[in-house]
C-alpha cells in the first residue's frame, strides 16, 4: 500500500484525539494491532548482498519512524515556539552601531 499525499496540508491535532488514540492503542484492539505491526516488520538482512541489505534497512527504518510518529500522537503536539534570535534586528542601525568594544584592539609590536 502506498500513502499518497492528500493535498490538505498540516492536520490540526488536539489533546482530545490523542487521548481517544491512547485509549485506543491501550485497548484489546489496539494491543493487537500493534501485535499484527510488530509481526509487519521489515527483516534485516545479513549483509551478504550490500544492495538489497541497504533496501532492507531503509525500509526497516521507515517503519520503525512510522511506529514512532503514531505513538507521538498519543500526546498533543505542543505549540510552536518561537525561536529567540541571540542576534540584533538586522534592519536597526542602532543595534550594528560599532562600539569600542566592538573594534578589535591592535597590538604594539
Amino acid at each position: 500500500m502506498i500513502l499518497l499525499p492528500t493535498g490538505e496540508g498540516e492536520v490540526e491535532w488536539t489533546s482530545i484525539e490523542a487521548k481517544q488514540l491512547r485509549d485506543f492503542l491501550f485497548s484489546d484492539t489496539g494491543k493487537k494491532m500493534l501485535t499484527l505491526c510488530e509481526t509487519q516488520t521489515p527483516t534485516l538482512l545479513d549483509g551478504t548482498d550490500v544492495n538489497r541489505t541497504l533496501v532492507s534497512s531503509g525500509e526497516r527504518k521507515g517503519f520503525d519512524l512510522l511506529l514512532e510518529f503514531i505513538f507521538s500522537l498519543t500526546v498533543e503536539s505542543p505549540k510552536e515556539v518561537q525561536p529567540i534570535s541571540s542576534y540584533p534586528d538586522l534592519d536597526s542601525d542602532a543595534e550594528w552601531a560599532e562600539t569600542e568594544t566592538s573594534k578589535p584592539t591592535t597590538q604594539e609590536s
